[in-house]
């Protein structure tokens, strides 16, 4: 399972930046299509980005990887 939340605290927050400044994150859009094997539209990103935001919000953690599939599967039933 892959989750995200927001740090524990301070230190891991710090440590999290760091890791980013020195180029070992990757973008959201990178991250959705190594899920999916296709690019993302901005839309979906977009979307994804506000759930992870809505969850952090509610102090809640979720499983991106089954979110991205989850959206992924309801687009494509609207399609």
């Amino acid at each position: 399972m892959s989750s995200v939340r927001k740090p524990k605290d301070d230190a891991e927050k710090i440590r999290a930046r760091i890791a980013i400044a020195q180029g070992k994150g990757t973008s959201l859009a990178d991250f959705i299509e190594e899920i999916l094997e296709t690019p993302p539209e901005d839309e979906f990103v977009e979307a994804v980005k506000n759930r992870i935001e809505l969850a952090h919000e509610q102090e809640e953690s979720i499983d991106i990887t089954a979110l991205i599939k989850e959206m992924a599967a309801i687009q494509n039933q609207w399609a």
